[in-house]
C-alpha cells in the first residue's frame, strides 16, 4: 500500500548500517541531529539517550522527528524481509525488556504487512504493539499508519479514519499526551467531510495551535494549500506552498509543497508550453531532491511529470515520459497513480 497523504508515514528510519555499539541517531523537529548515541528509552513523553560515559539526557518526544537505530538490521536480520518473523522477534524483545528495539520492530512489521496488502496482519501487529508497550514512543507513528490505511480506502475508510482520529485525540488528552492529542485533532479535521470553506476554517484553527510543532504545522499548511488550489485560489495556495518549501525542515512537507507548486503551474498552463515545462521541472524536483519523502508523494509527482511532459512536448519529452512512467509502475505499482497511468487517465 502506498501513502496518499501528508501525515501517515512513520518519522524514523530502521535500517541504518551497523557501525558501533552506540550509533543511534536522533533528528529533532528543528533540524538538530544527535549522532553516535544510544537510545535508552522512548515513550510518548520522552526519548532518553546517552553517549559514551556521559549522563543520560531527555528529549521531549514531540520534538523527535526521526530515530535511526543503528543495530536494528543486525538485531533483526532474520526478520528484515519477513514481517511475520519480525513480529515474533519483537515479542522476544519485549520478554527481554528491550522495549526500544521491540516497538520499532512491531511498527516496521506493520509497515511491511501494509506494503504487501495484508491489512489484517498489519492491524494485528499494531494491536500487539499497543498491548505490549502501552506508552511506546512510536504509538503516534502507529496511529498515522492506521489512518493512512483507512484514508486510502475511499469513503468508507475515511469514516473509519475519522473515528480512529477522534478516539486517539480523546485517549491522548486523557493520558496527558498534549502533542499527540493535537495531531489527533488535526487528523479528525483532515478526515472530515466538511465543505471546502468550512474545512479550511477548521484547518486554520488547528494550525493556530501547532506553533510548537513545526513539522505538523508545515504539513497542515500544505493540506490547506491543497484545498485552496482545488478551489482555484491559485495565488493564495502558491504563497503557502512557497513559504513551506523555503522554511520547513521536514522532507515530506517540502516535497508536498514543491508538488503543489507544480500542480499550480500545470493547472493554470492552458496552452502555455513553457508553463508545462515549469510544472515538469517542479515534479521532477520532488523525485530528485526528496527521495526520502513518502511514497505517495513520489508516485503523485511521477504521474504528473508524465502528464506535464506530454503537454510540453519539448526535446526528448518521450524519453522523459517513458522513464517517469516506468519508475511509477515498477516502484509504486499498487498506488492510485499507477492505476491511473495504466487506465490512461
Amino acid at each position: 500500500m502506498t501513502s496518499r497523504f501528508l501525515f501517515a508515514a512513520p518519522l524514523f528510519a530502521l535500517l541504518a548500517p551497523f557501525v558501533t555499539a552506540q550509533n543511534d541517531t536522533v533528528t529533532l523537529t528543528n533540524g538538530t541531529v544527535i549522532t553516535d548515541v544510544k537510545v535508552e528509552s522512548y515513550d510518548m513523553r520522552y526519548l532518553r539517550h546517552s553517549k559514551g560515559g556521559s549522563a543520560k539526557e531527555n528529549v521531549n518526544s514531540d520534538q523527535v522527528a526521526k530515530v535511526e537505530l543503528g543495530k536494528f538490521k543486525e538485531e533483526f536480520a532474520r526478520g528484515v524481509n519477513d514481517p511475520g518473523v519480525l513480529v515474533t522477534m519483537a515479542k522476544e524483545k519485549v520478554a527481554e525488556k528491550d522495549l526500544v528495539m521491540a516497538q520499532f520492530a512491531y511498527l516496521r512489521a506493520a509497515e511491511m504487512f501494509f506494503e504487501a496488502d495484508k491489512a489484517g496482519e498489519a492491524m494485528s501487529a499494531l494491536d500487539d504493539l499497543a498491548k505490549a508497550i502501552p506508552e511506546a514512543g512510536v504509538l503516534l507513528d502507529a496511529f498515522r499508519v492506521r489512518c493512512d490505511y483507512w484514508m486510502s480506502q475511499g469513503a468508507k475508510g475515511m469514516a473509519n479514519a475519522q473515528a480512529l482520529a477522534k478516539k486517539f485525540a480523546q485517549d491522548a488528552t486523557a493520558k496527558g499526551w498534549a502533542s499527540a492529542a493535537l495531531e489527533g485533532q488535526y487528523m479528525e479535521v483532515l478526515t472530515s467531510k466538511k465543505a471546502p470553506k468550512e474545512f479550511q476554517t477548521a484547518l486554520r484553527g488547528v494550525i493556530a495551535t501547532l506553533g510548537g510543532n513545526p513539522v505538523l504545522s508545515s504539513r497542515a499548511n500544505v493540506e490547506l494549500a491543497n484545498s485552496l488550489r482545488e478551489g482555484k485560489a491559485f495565488g493564495e495556495a502558491a504563497k503557502l506552498y512557497e513559504t513551506v518549501a523555503e522554511e520547513t525542515k521536514d522532507v515530506n512537507a517540502r516535497a508536498g509543497a514543491v508538488l503543489g507548486l507544480g500542480k499550480v503551474a500545470f493547472e493554470q498552463a492552458g496552452e502555455d508550453k513553457e508553463a508545462y515545462k515549469k510544472a515538469l521541472l517542479l515534479f521532477l524536483r520532488v523525485r530528485l531532491e526528496s527521495k526520502d519523502a513518502w511514497p505517495g508523494l513520489q508516485a503523485d509527482a511521477l504521474y504528473h511529470a508524465v502528464l506535464a511532459a506530454d503537454k510540453w512536448r519539448g526535446p526528448e519529452f518521450n524519453l522523459i515520459m517513458a522513464r517517469c512512467r516506468n519508475q511509477l509502475l515498477s516502484q509504486y505499482g499498487n498506488s492510485e497513480w499507477a492505476e491511473r497511468a495504466r487506465s490512461g487517465r
